[in-house]
């Protein structure tokens, strides 16, 4: 797979051009590190660069608590990555792995009020301090008993925390599970309870990529990512509510953030 690397001085350009326009620029992840720039108020690809520093990327996020962005190596290390230049600085390693499938996601989502690092794949729920690296072994991801899937195996592809701007005093979880084709509420991010709230309406793809943008005033947009398709999300009904096809994108996305200001 080919990897374009761009000066990120036009990314920057870009970024503050889409700003001055109201839109919220938002950071993709495609391929091994590829990180993609996004225009979401057209739905077009503005630019694309490689991270330089890492073999690989697990995921990415923006950490609301200071407006790093931060990712997670394929050697599990915590990096910031420099946004002008592509290149990630290690911060820690976690001192616990996370359980690897090939071709199963990695879910790498801050809370923001914890100011902590959830990180997932399958049913396997880490919680990381990424200044130090010592991961917290949560409860393993689970419908909870009163649930409309209770005793079905969750498949969570995706996951964001609402009210992702500073260190807010509240948020709440949601997830996607890709077999059910729904928006997930993660009732206790840490005991890894799920509920369901409501079904996508869109097709299943081969990659997901989820997040909140939340704005100074505290508004939330849900967004996702389906393959090569950008949607909104309705966090009350699970459904999403608008949908444009990403001009410009060469490889499905696996990840996405969306860089709010603090």
């Amino acid at each position: 797979m080919p990897l374009i690397a761009r000066s990120l001085l036009t990314a920057s350009a870009l970024v503050l051009a889409a700003g001055a326009a109201h839109a919220t620029p938002a950071i993709g992840l495609a391929g091994e590190k590829t990180l993609v720039v996004i225009d979401s108020n057209s739905g077009k690809v503005t630019d694309t660069m490689e991270v330089s520093g890492v073999d690989s990327l697990l995921g990415i996020d923006l950490r609301p608590a200071t407006g790093q962005l931060i990712g997670v190596s394929g050697a599990h290390e915590i990096v910031e990555i420099d946004p002008k230049t592509g290149a990630a600085t290690v911060i820690s390693k976690m001192d616990k792995m996370l359980p690897l499938k090939d071709g199963q996601p990695v879910i790498v989502d801050f809370n923001p009020k914890a100011n902590k690092l959830r990180f997932m794949t399958g049913v396997t729920n880490h919680r990381v301090d990424i200044e130090s690296g010592k991961v917290t072994v949560d409860g393993s991801l689970a419908f909870e008993e009163k649930d409309m899937h209770a005793g079905e195996a969750p498949n969570i592809v995706a996951a964001a925390y609402i009210n992702s701007y500073g260190q807010p005093e509240t948020t709440a979880m949601y997830d996607i599970d890709a077999t059910i084709g729904a928006v997930i509420r993660q009732t206790s991010p840490n005991d890894g309870t799920l509920a369901a709230v409501g079904k996508l309406g869109v097709d299943a793809a081969e990659t997901y990529a989820f997040d909140v943008a939340t704005d100074a005033e505290g508004n939330n947009k849900a967004w996702l990512a389906t393959g090569t398709w950008l949607h909104t999300v309705s966090l009350e009904t699970g459904k999403v509510t608008d949908s444009w096809e990403l001009g410009g994108l060469e490889w499905p996305l696996r990840d996405i953030t969306f860089m709010t200001a603090m």
